[in-house]
């Protein structure tokens, strides 16, 4: 089993008052599925 591990996150957009998180830590085990549910045009992550 492996793990993906995320430390001390703290994220906002450029010019924004507010960070959309801010020292946000999780662990996800490579088992689970995951998804990003939003509406369009709302900033969700891309690549």
């Amino acid at each position: 089993m492996s793990l993906i591990s995320v430390n001390n996150l703290t994220f906002g957009y450029d010019g924004s008052y507010n960070n959309i998180f801010e020292d946000v830590s999780f662990n996800i085990d490579t088992d689970w599925k995951l998804g990003l549910i939003g509406r369009n045009g709302k900033g969700k992550l891309h690549s």
